[in-house]
């Protein structure tokens, strides 16, 4: 169970990281570890402590619960949060570029005008 958790938040760094298109010198650079420690919890080959996850989380500009996997049951409480996927939306798109956030806006225009009915 652990490798498990140990790799689905190195996919969730890594994600996040390239999603910035932010490379691993950088971010590990920005954390203060070497960039083969940054890979190999990238991986799951290895674990890091909780200050480390948060740096990376603050490095991202991403919390750590969204790089844990997990959303905290506060969460679910705010009222723009209705459901999971809605906090999940908006953990992804925290940190995205103002750039990509505009083109997600125009995909979901689109998505919502093929979805009428004509």
């Amino acid at each position: 169970m652990i490798d498990k958790d140990l790799r689905a938040l190195g996919r969730r760094i890594q994600m996040v990281r390239r999603g910035q298109r932010i490379t691993q010198e950088c971010l590990a650079e920005r954390v203060g570890i070497s960039t083969n420690y940054l890979s190999n919890i990238e991986t799951g080959r290895d674990t890091c402590s909780f200050i480390v996850c948060l740096e990376i989380a603050n490095a991202l500009n991403t919390s750590m619960d969204y790089l844990l996997g997990g959303l905290l049951r506060y969460n679910l409480n705010r009222p723009e949060f209705q459901t999971e996927v809605q906090a999940q939306l908006f953990y992804q798109i925290n940190g995205m570029s103002e750039a990509d956030c505009e083109h997600l806006l125009r995909y979901l225009d689109l998505m919502r005008e093929y979805r009428q009915p004509k």
